[in-house]
């Protein structure tokens, strides 16, 4: 049971991330366009600019570019609401 609820908490961020993401694409292109070029320092860029972990981060700069359409954007939200009502689920 902790175990699934590591992983929806984890997943969680994740999704949080998306979301932060998908309503500012033009601030993460900015961002990933201004770091210095490696993999690494573009993980950085992106996990302070947007206030995420490195993981999460990573996970953005993973996203593809299909993601940043609406219906995508309305399922990952879907997804998102779906998880915390989970994790509320499991806390009571």
């Amino acid at each position: 049971m902790d175990e699934d609820r590591g992983n929806l908490q984890a997943l969680r961020e994740i999704l949080s991330a998306y979301v932060r993401v998908l309503e500012r694409p033009e601030e993460l292109l900015r961002v990933c366009a201004e770091s210095p070029g490696d993999t690494a320092a573009a993980v950085a860029a992106v996990a302070e600019a947007f206030e995420v972990s490195d993981i999460a981060a990573q996970a953005i700069l993973d996203l593809q570019v299909r993601r940043f359409t609406p219906e995508s954007f309305v399922q990952i939200r879907a997804e998102l609401a779906d998880v915390e009502r989970r994790l509320a689920d499991a806390s009571a």
